[in-house]
């Protein structure tokens, strides 16, 4: 008996498990494409964080500081660290100190016209009577504006005084003092006041009488210095009024370097600004000059973050010489006493969004 156990030829393919197929695919066509990923990234990070920068800048923006004109006290600080101001806001008020100065000057002067003025009373009584009551008149107003001026500062005295007296931080003594002292200045502006009206109301009677036609030949110089004079004690009045200080630039309160009720010297500052903008980037080109820079060059920008992203800008200006390296940019050398460089001055791209004193690597591409 004849049996056959070959089985028929079958024409179908014998199928493949996927199991062998990923092993396949993971052996011969994996490493190729993970070569192949490797190297694009390692070209993104070499040529995104890894290239080097032709140098660092720094990004610069406006500072001011307000400072005193003239010696005084600072009557009000109207600011704090970190607060933001507008160009021409109100931040201090200063009140003079030592009004006595141009004052005294002012009587000096008053005297030297008083004493020209008395060998011309036998000449014209009347018309120097009514000079002598001006000059009389003159010296009121000085009078009344020092005692304005004290008055201010007895009522600041008095105002201080008050809540450290509530608060039994001061004596009744010394709270009584001040409240004496400001009464007793009131009082001498106010009767002042009325003996300067009385004055004027004599004047206006005498003012015929002291007409330059009928005064003597040199009148006129006198009523020019008189004029003069009369000019100066405005201006002394200014002087004497407290001085409102502004903000130049608009940004952020820097620094406070003096408090409220504090003596400044004229030319002290008190307040330190920055502007919360910047519109360039200050950068030091080293030696040896591997690119030689001009104006209108493009320049990529780089910021320091985890995710840098890439800005375009172009340089604007190039110092003239060499300079100290003197802020964060300097660069510590073994040997070198200092650091020196080339300024460069660099745009701020419009999409940037960076912080003035922030540093960034700039790169520069010279068109060829």
């Amino acid at each position: 008996m004849n049996r056959n156990f070959e089985k028929p030829v079958s024409s179908e393919p014998i199928p493949v498990p996927p199991g062998r197929r990923w092993r396949e695919f993971r052996s011969q066509a994996l490493p190729v494409i993970g070569f192949l990923s490797a190297m694009a990234a390692v070209i993104v990070l070499w040529r995104d964080r890894i290239a080097a920068p032709t140098l660092r800048g720094r990004v610069e923006a406006a500072q001011a500081e307000v400072s005193s004109p003239q010696a005084g006290v600072i009557a009000d600080l109207k600011v704090a660290r970190f607060q933001r101001v507008a160009r021409g806001e109100p931040v201090a008020i200063i009140t003079p100190t030592d009004p006595q100065l141009p004052l005294t000057l002012l009587r000096a002067e008053l005297d030297v016209l008083r004493m020209r003025l008395e060998p011309r009373l036998a000449q014209q009584r009347n018309a120097t009577d009514y000079e002598r009551l001006r000059l009389e008149w003159l010296l009121q107003k000085v009078n009344l504006a020092t005692a304005r001026v004290n008055l201010a500062r007895a009522e600041n005295e008095l105002r201080r005084d008050e809540p450290l007296f509530q608060a039994k931080l001061i004596s009744e003594q010394l709270y009584d003092a001040s409240l004496k002292s400001r009464d007793e200045l009131l009082t001498e502006v106010e009767e002042r006041a009325k003996v300067i009206a009385d004055l004027e109301q004599g004047l206006q009677r005498l003012k015929i009488l002291g007409d330059p036609q009928s005064a003597p030949p040199d009148a006129d110089v006198i009523l020019a210095s008189i004029t003069a004079q009369e000019e100066k004690l405005k201006s002394a009045a200014a002087f004497l009024a407290p001085i409102i200080l502004v903000a130049p630039i608009e940004g952020m309160v820097n620094a406070v370097y003096r408090q409220a009720g504090e003596n400044v010297r004229d030319g002290e500052p008190i307040l330190a600004l920055s502007a919360a903008k910047s519109d360039h980037i200050v950068g030091y080109l080293r030696q040896p000059f591997m690119v030689e820079p001009e104006v209108g060059m493009p320049v990529e920008v780089r910021m320091r973050y985890p995710k840098p992203a890439l800005h375009f800008a172009q340089i604007l200006e190039i110092g003239t010489q060499l300079e100290t390296i003197t802020n964060s940019l300097g660069i510590s050398r073994p040997g070198a006493l200092m650091d020196i460089g080339l300024p460069i001055k660099v745009s701020v791209p419009n999409d940037l969004r960076v912080r003035p004193g922030e540093l960034v690597d700039l790169i520069f591409r010279p068109q060829h």
